[in-house]
């Protein structure tokens, strides 16, 4: 036997041997899977090993999932990108972190608020701040890019909970990053960007409208893109799909061979045409593993900053 190869006891289900880089053998199961099984087997695989990445089971391997609706847009403000804020999403220069605030509508709003994003550097951060109503609170560490918040308090939201550009009260539009609005006691935003040091793989893409108060007429449709952009570079399109109203309402692609994008590119929905008034959802799941576990040539290959 050479290095690295598998002798198998017989051609079924059984126990067999590989030789390790040290000389030793290893014992493994070697698993026969007919032609007609493989699809069930790799999804049962696959269900296996993703239940062992979020038990913290896979060193350097972690998920995220992003979900997010626009629950307005409309044939005179398309295009829009799935946040529920609406319209345009608004990033922020490369080596900044101007996102410095939070604040609610609402004066009765203190609840402790877990915000969620990456720094100057891109590096992934969690902080955990208490809203003091509509008296702005300054961020503990100031924001390149924010793509989750959540109340962790114990009570609803009453108002709307805005993280922001500035250091002025409630915001204007133009430097909004993200929003709580009332009971939802989450973000809903469908946009996301790969943190520092790690390797993105998109597993899961799904979207759909919403139907209530649409007509429900095949006719009326919207036309959704999934947008992404590396670091320094311009946002394309890897996705580009139609949701039916009444019909094809929802888009699901499960991804057999998952996207890879590298360390800090930027991800998101965006509607760009609807030809009625409608509301558009969205998610999509991602596998995040270290940087350090792949091969130098293979970071190169694919464009990771810094290889």
């Amino acid at each position: 036997m050479g290095l690295g190869d598998i002798k198998f006891s017989q051609a079924t289900n059984a126990k067999c041997v590989i030789e390790q880089a040290d000389g030793t053998m290893q014992r493994a199961i070697h698993v026969a899977i007919g032609n007609t099984d493989i699809n069930t087997a790799y999804l049962n695989v696959g269900q296996a090993f993703f239940l062992k990445v979020k038990q913290g089971l896979v060193p350097g391997h972690s998920t995220v999932s992003k979900f997010g609706v626009n629950p307005e847009i409309s044939p005179a403000t398309d295009p829009e990108d799935v946040w529920h804020f609406g319209g345009i999403y608004t990033y922020d220069a490369d080596g900044t972190a101007p996102i410095v605030s939070l604040i609610s509508d609402d004066a009765g709003d203190t609840q402790e608020i877990i915000v969620q994003g990456l720094d100057i550097n891109g590096d992934e951060t969690s902080q955990t701040l208490t809203l003091t109503g509509t008296t702005r609170v300054a961020l503990t560490t100031p924001l390149w890019r924010v793509f989750r918040m959540w109340n962790n308090g114990t009570t609803d939201i009453a108002g709307t909970v805005y993280c922001y550009t500035g250091t002025g009260g409630v915001p204007a539009a133009s430097a909004v990053r993200a929003t709580i609005s009332g009971d939802h006691n989450q973000t809903l935003i469908a946009l996301y960007t790969i943190p520092n040091g790690k390797v993105g793989f998109l597993h899961r893409l799904e979207s759909g409208v919403e139907l209530e108060g649409n007509a429900g007429a095949l006719a009326e449709y919207a036309h959704v893109h999934l947008e992404t952009r590396k670091l320094g570079k311009v946002f394309r399109i890897k996705k580009s799909y139609t949701n039916l109203v009444g019909g094809s309402a929802n888009y699901l692609d499960l991804c057999t061979f998952p996207n890879v994008f590298v360390s800090q590119t930027d991800i998101k929905m965006r509607v760009v045409v609807v030809t009625q008034t409608m509301g558009v959802w969205g998610a999509f799941d991602i596998l995040l593993v270290d940087e350090d576990l792949f091969p130098d040539s293979y970071l190169t290959s694919i464009g990771q900053p810094g290889y």
